[in-house]
Order: C-alpha cells, then structure tokens, then sequence
C-alpha cells in the first residue's frame, strides 16, 4: 500500500510482480509482507523494465537496490539518462560514415 497523506492506495500486481515477491521472500530472506512492500516501492521501476527477465533476477535487483539505499526515483532517473544516450547515440554506422569521409 503507498500512502500520500491520508489517502491510501492499493497497487494491484501482476502475476510476474508476485513472482518477484515470491523470489525475495524465497531467496532473501524478506517476509512475503515485506516483499510485497518492497515490489510495491520499486513497482514504477519494475514496470519501466518490463517482464523481460527472470523473476529471481528482478529480484536479486530490488534487494541489491534496498540494500545500497538507492531510491525508486535515483532508478528511474538513472534509466531515464541511459535512454536519453541511447537517443543520442547515431550507432557504429554514422562513426564509419565519418571516418569513411575524412580519408
């Protein structure tokens, strides 16, 4: 449950958010209370990744995150800069294209 004052909101998980929770009380030792609490944290990061990869490695993500005090937010920002590089980034295609002009 996320709380903004004294309204309080219920987060609805997936399936594949359940399995996460699932993986960190199995693997780390979180209470499934717990580890439901720590994917409802975490739940905009874990929808911005998307259900890719492996519960357990999304898992070992979110205890990794908990444990070095990096915030949802400090994670989300830092994807929003990758994607913004990769953006940016015209590719191993526009380097040759240059160098290919420059001889």
């Amino acid at each position: 449950m996320a709380t903004s004052g004294m309204r309080v909101t219920r987060v609805r998980l997936s399936s594949y958010e359940r399995g996460i929770a699932e993986a960190l009380a199995g693997g780390y030792g979180y209470t499934p209370r717990e580890a439901r609490e720590l994917v409802v944290e975490y739940i905009a990061v874990v929808r911005r990744l998307g259900g890719y990869e492996q519960c357990g490695h999304y898992a070992a993500l979110l205890h990794r995150a908990k444990q070095a005090g990096q915030t949802p937010s400090q994670w989300i920002q830092r994807i929003i800069e990758i994607e913004q590089g990769e953006a940016r980034d015209r590719g191993i295609g526009e380097e040759q294209r240059r160098y290919l002009q420059s001889k």
